[in-house]
């Protein structure tokens, strides 16, 4: 009975982690870009979005993620996360809460070529000497 008692209770914690419907981490090497299918390699521009049933679909670059969204995709709530360009091993950020850099400088695998920043002193310097303006995911096309 003690044991029946335990797999109740234990039960509903078990089905709501499966459900949490956060990030899911990338295997850089293994993932392939839902858009694109490259496999992702660069931790420094990859993404991602979670939809609201806790499907992850991952991306090797912002610009890929923008471009997946545009056609359509069938999921209308999730979240979208992209890795600091300089600290690309930190938590994700949520892509439409943070500022980006657009220019050749970032070598992004599509050619996107954007860095995704925390906040604009993160970026400011690297903004400054490339003389280019902070952007928003909106503005990312």
């Amino acid at each position: 009975m003690k044991n029946l008692l335990r797999y109740l209770l234990l039960f509903p914690v078990l089905l709501l982690a499966a459900c949490s419907g956060g990030y899911e981490p990338i295997h850089y090497g293994q993932d392939a870009c839902a858009h694109c299918r490259m496999t992702i390699v660069d931790k420094r521009f990859a993404a991602e979005m979670v939809t609201a049933k806790g499907r992850a679909y991952k991306f090797d670059d912002v610009l890929c993620l923008k471009q997946y969204l545009a056609t359509g995709p069938q999921e209308q709530n999730y979240l979208l996360f992209v890795n600091s360009f300089l600290h690309p091993d930190d938590a994700p950020l949520d892509a439409q809460k943070i500022f980006y850099l657009k220019h050749d400088f970032f070598k992004s695998p599509m050619n996107g070529n954007y860095g995704a920043f925390k906040t604009h002193a993160e970026g400011q310097q690297l903004a400054d000497s490339l003389n280019v303006p902070f952007l928003t995911f909106d503005q990312i096309q």
